[in-house]
């Protein structure tokens, strides 16, 4: 061995142990993986897509159905509100006492005309 090749097996350690691969591999079958491949994957994509389009089929049906709710209790309260209209009640007015008019119970009052209800004060 001579000190050339001693030193070559120092420094490159990795090109004496490198094992070499060799694929062989056929262009058609290439070709099939690669068509398999982008096949497989639009038929995913379209499932996901027709998945998407269902649900938001099924929130616009639960919509359209919350809406047609609000607009039948809508169309009731305008049903009663204008039964409640073409109803005569008879309405009785509350007015004022007149002057006239004597209260049902007098005000007890004391001789300088204050109330006996009030607290007296020292004069």
């Amino acid at each position: 061995m001579d000190s050339y090749s001693g030193r070559r097996s120092i420094l490159f350690p990795i090109f004496k142990r490198t094992p070499m691969l060799t694929i062989d591999l056929n262009i058609l079958t290439l070709l099939t993986i690669i068509v398999l491949s982008v096949l497989t994957g639009f038929w995913g994509r379209s499932r996901q897509l027709a998945r998407k389009n269902h649900q938001i089929i099924e929130l616009e049906r639960e919509m359209v159905q919350a809406h047609a709710e609000l607009l039948e209790s809508q169309r009731e309260y305008c049903k009663i509100e204008a039964a409640i209209k073409g109803l005569s009640i008879p309405v009785i007015s509350i007015k004022p006492a007149t002057k006239d008019e004597q209260p049902a119970q007098e005000q007890r009052t004391d001789n300088k005309g204050r109330g006996t209800n009030q607290p007296r004060t020292a004069s």
